[in-house]
């Protein structure tokens, strides 16, 4: 795993390395075991790395035999073996062992096609001096990140949003409406960013831009399709997923280094850490965080996870004290990011840095597999929905009324509004009602990445339609980040074999009800994974309530703790920062409603990450 840095500078040429060395430095973090850089004909390359494969062989920028095509590449590719056999047969000849070298080739052999051809997770940079061209591309899923900045005679490209601000063109400038997005969604949905002419790839897009300054926009060259097959006996689809899920597993084990997993407890972890005790000959080291509150803390089904598959467990337990780590852990994301279980990601890869520099993780198996309690709850009429909930709760009925009245609207319509409501962040009218009343008109901004999702989603049954905008959003914008950024703070990489173009492949030939078995009381999200795990675990591990790795915020945020007292200091004190673009009234209105009701913490944690983020960076122009 690395960090990937450069710029193409069309016109001029670099006068020297300045530039290009400040913004490989803003992510050495990522690449602990050395640099390297190429500069060459209005072309800078950086990059930092983490050894994981050929050790010695394996350093960048990388180049073909004769210096025409040269690599920055950020990942690792499951598949190279395979395809450096291929390749050779084709006439070309490596010098080392690694991975990347695989990439120069494959470019010089198949152009942009060679990405259908790759399984794995990345980020990459090809300078074509040949062809003059310089050509981005990012993994199918989004697992590893790659931001680019567009200028007048430039275009930068970076890991890391702190890269981009090191180019020679001074701070970017801010932009208002992906703040209301990151109310609405709590991150920032790609492929904007926080700052306007600053942008995310899109997972499996890639972007080719020529050495005169002629850009394109990205391309796509995959996406996520259910295309349900016919359907089989549940034994034959048990057997299929059991010899998909350990090939992934096995493909994701390639290293020349020690390694170990992630085990929360969960479904998902476990079946990793399950398929990885077959595997190895040897014990697994497992790595967990728990907390003090109990009815927060998996730690006691990770304990029972590892117990049963022999695996040794090295655990830690995060206390309120933990969120002091906040102001440092938000700069490394770069802009507004509010999902809370960033912190126990973050204690926990820097548990697993400790021992071993890779581990395997269970992230992505509920998009795959259909495990969120959410899913189900996109089934069915968004009216009947809307009306069920207010009788279970009438004290609701203020705020409630208006998400009954639009689920009167067209049914795509409806479906799209309540499959935002779930995420818990700002609702519209909150929205409109916080921000100052010169600044309400972003409160409607569009979100286009969003919007390309409803309609690739249109027409599907609840659940896929639900799958499938995590798919194009929260997936690789809110999972898949958090995932990358906690664990590149500390040099960790971490692989995702649910993750995976062979598991996805054969996710999307699963029928609806292999996913999501319909019982008498409901359905059973996830099923075909639960089953995986039935001859090892009892029911109640398997069939227990998901809880998810989030912190205790509600508790966290109360008065006197530590996260308090900073949301105090800079939500609604009279020199927060956060006057600029909100109304103050609502704000101290939003923490009134929480003292009085213990309820809508999350809103509390949007507006604090956003204040520490706006305390980090008061140099940048909103206007």
């Amino acid at each position: 795993m690395c960090g990937i840095t450069g710029i193409l500078r069309w016109g001029k040429r670099p006068e020297d390395g300045r530039e290009i060395e400040a913004m490989t430095r803003a992510v050495a973090h990522r690449g602990p075991d050395g640099e390297g850089f190429l500069r060459r004909d209005g072309v800078s390359l950086g990059h930092r790395r983490l050894s994981i494969i050929d050790l010695e062989g394996g350093k960048q920028p990388m180049s073909n035999e004769d210096g025409q095509v040269w690599v920055t590449f950020n990942g690792e590719i499951y598949n190279y073996h395979q395809m450096r056999a291929e390749l050779e047969t084709l006439g070309h000849r490596f010098s080392t062992r690694s991975d990347t070298e695989v990439l120069v080739h494959a470019w010089e052999q198949w152009r942009e096609e060679c990405l259908g051809r790759l399984r794995g997770m990345f980020a990459f940079a090809i300078a074509d001096f040949a062809r003059g061209v310089l050509f981005l591309a990012r993994d199918h899923f989004g697992i590893k990140p790659l931001f680019y900045r567009r200028g007048r005679d430039y275009l930068a490209f970076a890991s890391e949003l702190a890269a981009l601000r090191a180019v020679d063109d001074g701070p970017p400038a801010g932009r208002l409406e992906a703040i209301d997005h990151y109310l609405r969604f709590r991150y920032i949905p790609s492929p904007n960013t926080i700052y306007r002419d600053v942008f995310q790839l899109p997972p499996g897009c890639c972007l080719e831009t020529s050495f005169d300054g002629r850009t394109g926009e990205p391309v796509r060259y995959w996406s996520m399709e259910f295309e349900p097959a016919a359907d089989k006996p549940d034994d034959e689809w048990r057997a299929e997923f059991d010899s998909v899920v350990a090939d992934s597993v096995e493909a994701h084990l390639v290293s020349d280094v020690p390694f170990g997993v992630f085990l929360s407890g969960g479904i998902d972890s476990t079946l990793v850490a399950s398929k990885m005790a077959e595997l190895l000959d040897r014990r697994v080291l497992a790595f967990s965080i728990g907390f003090d509150e109990a009815d927060f803390s998996e730690l006691e089904y990770a304990r029972r996870a590892a117990e049963t598959l022999g695996v040794e467990l090295v655990h830690q337990v995060l206390t309120p004290d933990a969120a002091q780590l906040l102001p440092e852990l938000v700069g490394h994301y770069g802009q507004p990011y509010a999902d809370t279980s960033m912190i126990p990601t973050w204690y926990v890869s820097r548990l697993a840095r400790e021992h071993v520099p890779m581990v395997l993780s269970g992230d992505g198996g509920d998009e795959v597999f259909a495990g969120y309690a959410r899913y189900a709850m996109m089934e069915g009429s968004p009216l009947a929905h809307e009306i069920a909930e207010l009788v279970r709760s009438p004290r609701g009925v203020l705020w409630r009324t208006p998400r009954v009245l639009g689920a009167l609207r067209p049914r795509e319509v409806a479906r799209k509004a309540r499959f935002e409501s779930l995420f818990g962040g700002f609702a519209a009218q909150l929205r409109a009602r916080l921000w100052r009343v010169e600044h309400r008109a972003h409160a409607r901004a569009a979100c286009p990445s969003f919007d390309e999702g409803i309609r690739r989603a249109r027409g599907r049954d609840g659940i896929t339609y639900s799958q499938l905008m995590d798919f194009h959003t929260y997936l690789p914008d809110d999972i898949l980040t958090k995932v990358d950024v906690a664990s590149m703070c500390h040099g960790l990489e971490v692989r995702t074999p649910l993750v995976d173009r062979a598991v996805a492949d054969f996710a999307a030939t699963l029928p609806l009800d292999v996913r999501s078995r319909p019982t008498a009381k409901g359905r059973i999200a996830k099923w075909i994974s639960k089953e995986a795990l039935r001859h090892q675990f009892d029911e109640a591990f398997i069939h227990r309530r998901k809880m998810g790795f989030s912190i205790p915020e509600d508790r966290w945020l109360r008065p006197k703790t530590p996260i308090r007292e900073l949301f105090n200091e800079l939500v609604v004190s009279d020199q927060s920062s956060l006057r600029e673009w909100f109304d103050p009234r609502a704000l101290r209105r939003h923490l009134a409603f929480f003292d009085d009701r213990g309820q809508g913490g999350v809103r509390l944690w949007l507006l604090l990450i956003l204040a520490v983020w706006r305390e980090q960076n008061r140099d940048i122009s909103f206007a």
